[in-house]
């Protein structure tokens, strides 16, 4: 479906002027809807580009603590993922450094 710019209203594909105001419908040529495609394709790839910007930018300004908290510790003894805090292994007792 196309739709008129002057009325708005709702016409075929295939119609050369509106069925309503009898406005010449001007379709877009190829090359403006490959424009429009490339514009639009654009506009996706600067928003992903922005969100790992975004997400870089935390990353960048975390605090000590806060990437502490976020990297949990790990025993290398016995293989366990341990709380950011934790100053032994629950399992095996290990000193975690």
């Amino acid at each position: 479906m196309d739709y008129c710019q002057k009325c708005g209203n709702k016409n075929d594909e295939d119609a050369k002027y509106c069925n309503k105001c009898g406005n010449y419908l001007n379709k877009p040529s190829s090359f403006e809807k490959n424009i429009e495609e490339a514009a639009e394709e654009l506009g996706r790839k600067a928003e992903e580009f922005g969100k790992r910007i975004e997400k870089r930018a935390k990353e960048l300004t975390q605090t000590d603590e806060e990437k502490a908290q976020s990297t949990p510790k790990h025993c290398s003894d016995c293989d366990v993922d341990l709380d950011y805090d934790a100053k032994f292994c629950l399992k095996c007792g290990k000193e975690i450094e």
